[in-house]
């Protein structure tokens, strides 16, 4: 019998293996010279392009959701002082600030950047956290000295924060605290191009702008008629006749404002630890106990028969002279066919917190909350995105709503995982000692970092500063900050008071809600 020839390779000569093994080395070697060399005027370019970047006038990355006209830089120099200043025709949105353009030896300088909170409205950033921060720093360490400078600005989204972080970049910082998201609904902008892009192209998008190639190739093409465009200062719906018509049950648009926050996050996380810069988070708290919805609406798509139960469970539900018992009863009644209505959720929750029964009233108080149709506060989804971009990247985080959780509905000293009201001024807006409180789990952090040591000392320090700060604000500075929160609450429920001519199919009386605790 013949046998087959052999097929093993194995009997192959040494040398003839070598020599294959070498040709097949070579046509890869060719391959990728070929491939580099073809990348070669592409490499270039970048790197020209990289070194004619002025880095001050570049925003962070590219954008996909909204395109923001490039503002007006926020400090201007002020050549016979030597200091970077915001300038007084940015007051409408920000407080006056300043910083040394030649950073001095031994100066520690961090900006604290967000909205309106962390300007320390409805006073100002004399009383806001990043004053008692600084104090804190100073009395515990007198080595250093400390710039804490306050960049918050009004009705300021994480979009436009996110351009006010690149500015500082080129400051000098030492570190950046973020506190920001409550600040996301108030202007108006659409999404359903980002949508239509699917997660694959949003994130090849994402790396693609990363590179000034493409950004230089963007600039030859006007944008996107999808895209919204932005103009340089807020401009908030609120603002405009009829702004709070414009508000509607629209869950698509709201997530998509959501996933914005999240990429601009994250955005934000990625740019610091790029430039080696301790950033620490903080969680945005709001009230929930004193602060109905702004706006609510009834579903749209329920059958006749749904409207009838609900319209008849409702007067049942706000008629304040009948027992709870019964109150909350039609309360839920009205929630099980819809339960996405704002101002059923809030009624219930205040019933059953005014009952002590804290932890199902929370549920119910947050997804009023969640359910406002205007929403002026930051809702779950933004809250648990910043807490799990902060985990992920493993970023110090501030749990704000746990800072100012201390008391129960009584007053007792027992946290009941709901923010306390008295730690507000109103709907977002922490009180005095509310910001003392952010400052101070902030100042642990910086301990953490090995800034400081806090002692029974410095924290001695910390209280006689304090109270000397205080006592040259003077009265007027207390009266202004009232006048301003009085201006703020006609902004806000002034117009939660045209709901009565607004929802006429839905004719929730807020105050009839509101009992006291």
């Amino acid at each position: 019998m013949k046998s087959e020839p052999s097929t093993d390779h194995g009997c192959e000569p040494e040398g003839v293996r070598a020599s294959k093994s070498l040709r097949q080395r070579w046509r890869w070697a060719m391959r990728l010279m070929a491939f580099l060399i073809a990348c070669l005027p592409v490499l270039l370019l970048e790197l020209g392009l990289r070194g004619l970047d002025d880095s001050t006038t570049q925003a962070i990355d590219y954008d996909p959701y909204v395109g923001l006209s490039q503002p007006r830089p926020l400090f201007v120099l002020n050549e016979a002082a030597n200091r970077w200043e915001i300038p007084s025709e940015r007051y409408n949105f920000f407080r006056p600030e300043s910083f040394s353009a030649k950073k001095a030896p031994g100066t520690r300088r961090v900006f604290v950047l967000g909205g309106s909170t962390v300007q320390g409205r409805p006073y100002a950033t004399e009383t806001a956290f990043s004053t008692w921060l600084r104090l804190s720093l100073e009395s515990a360490d007198s080595e250093f000295k400390y710039e804490v400078i306050n960049c918050g600005g009004a009705a300021y989204a994480s979009y436009r924060v996110a351009k006010i972080l690149e500015e500082v970049l080129s400051h000098e910082p030492d570190a950046i605290v973020l506190y920001t998201g409550h600040n996301e609904f108030l202007e108006d902008r659409t999404y359903a191009h980002v949508r239509e892009l699917g997660t694959v192209s949003r994130w090849a998008t994402a790396i693609g702008s990363k590179l000034h190639t493409v950004r230089w190739v963007q600039s030859f093409f006007a944008e996107s008629p999808e895209r919204t465009e932005l103009v340089a200062n807020v401009d908030t719906k609120l603002d405009h006749p009829g702004g709070l018509d414009s508000y509607q049950r629209d869950p698509i648009w709201q997530r998509g404002v959501e996933e914005h926050f999240a990429a601009t996050l994250e955005g934000i996380v990625e740019r610091t630890q790029d430039s080696h810069l301790p950033l620490i988070l903080c969680v945005p708290a709001s009230d929930l106990i004193n602060t109905p919805p702004f706006k609510m609406q009834t579903r749209t798509d329920w059958t006749d028969e749904e409207e009838k139960a609900f319209q008849s469970a409702w007067p049942t539900a706000c008629d304040s002279e009948l027992s709870s018992a019964r109150r909350i009863d039609a309360f839920r009644e009205c929630l099980r066919i819809d339960r996405a209505h704002a101002g059923a959720n809030y009624a219930l929750g205040r019933l059953l917190y005014d009952q002590g029964n804290s932890d199902q009233a929370r549920l119910y108080l947050i997804a009023a909350r969640d359910h406002d149709v205007c929403p002026l506060r930051a809702p779950s989804a933004i809250i648990r995105a910043t807490r799990e971009i902060a985990e992920r990247y493993d970023v110090p985080l501030i749990d704000t709503p746990g800072l100012l959780d201390e008391r129960n509905f009584r007053g007792d000293l027992i946290a009941d995982q709901i923010p306390d009201p008295s730690r507000f001024v109103d709907h977002v807006h922490p009180s005095i000692a509310g910001h003392q409180r952010i400052a101070a789990a902030l100042a642990l952090e910086f301990q953490k970092l090995g800034w400081v040591e806090l002692t029974a000392q410095s924290r001695l320090n910390y209280e006689n500063a304090a109270k000397e700060h205080l006592s040259g604000l003077g009265l007027e500075y207390y009266v202004r900050g009232k006048q301003r929160l009085e201006g703020l609450r006609l902004w806000t429920m002034g117009r939660a008071g045209q709901l009565a001519t607004e929802m006429a199919d839905d004719p929730f009386d807020l105050q009839a809600t509101r009992e006291r605790p």
